[in-house]
């Protein structure tokens, strides 16, 4: 049965309605979950497994039955490991109901419905002589994020341990600690605060009110792949430190709320910016099975790995990949503290049952709890990680700073977006300007700015009909674009559909910026971002066809065919030279809605799992390289290169369902569907003949 569901579409900005299946919010969170990647991860699979045949023949060694319990069971993996491990009974248990009936399937297909008692419901809702007929003496589970305790970890280890395991029941993961490393990184920073932004001759237009500037920031970890951040951009002030440790096995109590202080010495001087924080976990009681979460260059394993590096695999793509573990990064809530070489300091690390914050002190540390972190300015809230730093990027803002030059004093001026300084710094330069936000939160932000700056010649405005009269002085109508409710690159062309349905009033001779955007696209080999959507078919010698089915159709009906992602955190090769899928001009952007065909050729071997595409925004028609923002690469890409791509900004991707090994010199096709209300609806990439 489907229904009608009430879907925003960016690009119109308005509400419309589609037709969706009923289940429809189940397939978006399966669509959208880490299940897929998490099974890609051979080396968590394997290292899963190996515990759980050393744990259960040394149960068995003792004259014990095994008996296994595996909480958040997903698609019934280690459930079927531990069958395979000589388990007597196993009990699996998994709340969400979709993966529950999927892990039914898989269970049977594997011919282990007999062998495995499968609950669909949350280990805490569970009882013994109801769900359970005893306790068991063998937990496996894997209920960890990149934070480690952000999925609830700490209290369901706890209720196991109270409510459903023996006493000195056996656990896999055995224990777990995290780390943190100290960090001078001015791109890391950037991701956190705003810059003040300044002309072409360095004077001042627009400051930081002191709100922002004494917020402790968002209380939400920024999780990032670290092994990409470009090594020259930070400078590691200390070593790794261990700052928490989790005793899963039942012997000691598992605390929600701690706070550690980590004596820690500068290994060189610098200003202490940020905390770089990962985790490892040991597999067993044992010893020697360890699982790592470590960038590449604290890794216990790179050493051994790094001779695998290679024109195809950069050195820091060695050790094991996984998306549904990264790394983490946060941000102190205090002024960043300068330190010098050899200087003694603490760390003071706080973490809750689902969190961690982080302090510094140069001082003996208070006995006093620091709250955690959360935003008191609004600005954090208003503004993503990406989107603070694509405010503070110098040279992007270099080239609006360019084009607001020909703004004359007496200009009158609209500028659109949400939250856009480059928009208000037009207020240092015309007469008049009215700001027009279509975003409650960053209308508070936008205020805030124009009372820091004394800007009394900006109007707040929140619809068109607040300044219908004001339409005809208008000179100028700015953008960036940018627009909070903007995912993929192409979502902001909600500039020029509101230009073209809501301003209709402009003079015609008004200056209007941006006036042409390109999108481009380049056929790429992702080295493992292609993962999220590769079919599995079998891990670990079990059949998980059925989990294939389920992912294809969820992704199928909750999904675009375009995903946006971050693609400077995920290395792929250019295998052809970019090229402009199709244009689109303000001036006849109604009539844009086609099928854009282009042909080109492979310039290098290797294989295809996906296009990449990204907007050039032309703020002028010069033509000219330096009136034009780009949403894509930093530098042409070249083929059989890396693509280094804008650290501040997502790109769209089309995965190839079927990738397509090519060949220096062989010819393709590219077929992109735009539709001026929805964007790119389709694409299709073919090998000539």
């Amino acid at each position: 049965m489907s229904t009608f569901s009430q879907v925003f579409n960016p690009i119109s900005g308005q509400m419309e309605w589609e037709v969706r299946s009923q289940n429809y919010d189940f397939y978006q969170e399966v669509a959208r979950s880490d299940y897929g990647d998490m099974l890609h991860d051979t080396e968590r699979n394997q290292k899963y497994y190996k515990a759980l045949k050393d744990t259960i023949a040394r149960v068995h060694s003792r004259g014990q039955k095994a008996n296994v319990l595996d909480i958040g069971t997903g698609t019934g993996l280690l459930s079927m490991m531990a069958v395979a491990s000589g388990a007597d009974t196993v009990v699996a248990c998994e709340a969400f109901k979709p993966m529950a009936d999927c892990a039914e399937k898989i269970i049977a297909r594997n011919g282990m419905s007999d062998r495995i008692k499968l609950i669909k419901l949350r280990s805490t809702e569970m009882k013994i002589g109801q769900e359970m007929d005893a306790r068991a003496n063998i937990l496996v589970t894997e209920v960890f994020d990149t934070e480690l305790i952000g999925e609830g970890a700490i209290d369901v280890f706890r209720h196991a341990h109270e409510n459903l395991l023996e006493a000195g029941a056996t656990v896999i993961p055995h224990f777990a600690r995290i780390y943190a490393q100290i960090v001078e990184s001015p791109l890391v920073a950037s991701f956190n605060k705003p810059k003040l932004l300044a002309d072409l001759d360095g004077e001042v237009l627009i400051k930081t009110p002191c709100e922002i500037v004494n917020c402790p920031g968002s209380t939400s970890l920024h999780e990032i792949q670290l092994n990409q951040l470009p090594t020259e951009s930070f400078r590691c002030l200390t070593s790794p430190q261990v700052i928490f440790s989790f005793d899963f096995s039942g012997k000691t109590i598992l605390e929600n709320d701690r706070r550690q202080v980590v004596e820690m010495k500068a290994l060189e001087g610098g200003v202490a910016q940020a905390v770089f924080m990962w985790w490892d976990l040991d597999m067993d009681s044992e010893g020697g099975n360890l699982l790592s979460c470590a960038p590449f260059w604290a890794h216990p394993d790179f050493e051994a790995l790094k001779g695998e590096a290679s024109s195809r695999k950069p050195l820091a793509n060695v050790i094991p990949w996984r998306d549904h573990w990264m790394q983490a990064l946060y941000y102190l809530p205090k002024d960043p503290v300068t330190l010098s070489r050899d200087q003694q300091f603490s760390l003071i690390a706080y973490h809750d049952a689902l969190s961690l914050w982080f302090d510094i002190s140069t001082e003996i540390p208070e006995e006093r709890i620091l709250s955690p972190p959360f935003c008191t300015c609004g600005f954090h809230v208003a503004c993503s990680r990406s989107r603070i730093g694509q405010l503070n990027d110098h040279q992007r803002n270099k080239k609006y700073m360019r084009m607001f030059e020909g703004i004359p004093k007496s200009a009158t001026v609209l500028a659109i977006g949400d939250g856009s300084l480059l928009g208000l710094a037009t207020a240092k330069l015309a007469d008049k300007v009215f700001y027009l936000n279509f975003n409650y939160f960053s209308e508070k932000i936008t205020k805030l700015y124009i009372q820091a700056n004394r800007l009394a010649n900006v109007t707040v405005v929140k619809n068109v009909e607040d300044i219908e009269e004001n339409l005809k002085d208008l000179t100028h109508v700015v953008a960036e674009p940018h627009f909070n409710t903007s995912i993929l690159p192409w979502d902001n062309l909600f500039f020029f559909k509101f230009l073209r349905t809501r301003l209709p009033g402009v003079p015609a001779e008004a200056v209007i910026s941006p006036i042409k955007c390109d999108i481009s696209a380049i056929p790429v080999e992702f080295l493992d971002l292609h993962k999220i959507r590769k079919p599995l078919r079998n891990v670990e010698g079990f059949n998980v066809e059925d989990f294939d089915v389920m992912l294809e159709k969820a992704s199928a009906l909750a999904d675009s065919k375009f995903e946006a992602h971050p693609l400077w955190e995920y290395p792929c090769l250019a295998l052809a030279e970019p090229m402009n899928a199709f244009s689109i001009d303000l001036d006849n952007f109604q009539s844009a809605s086609n099928t854009f065909s282009a042909k080109s050729s492979f310039k290098c071997s290797g294989t295809c799992n996906a296009v990449a595409f990204w907007v050039v925004w032309h703020l002028d028609r010069s033509g000219h390289e330096r009136a034009q923002v780009s949403t894509g690469p930093k530098s042409p890409p070249e083929p059989g290169k890396f693509v280094k791509w804008d650290p501040f900004t997502k790109q769209g991707v089309f995965f190839v369902v079927e990738p397509i090994a090519v060949a220096e010199g062989v010819e393709y096709s590219l077929e992109v569907t735009f539709n001026t209300t929805a964007g790119p609806v389709d694409c299709k990439l073919l090998k000539n003949p």
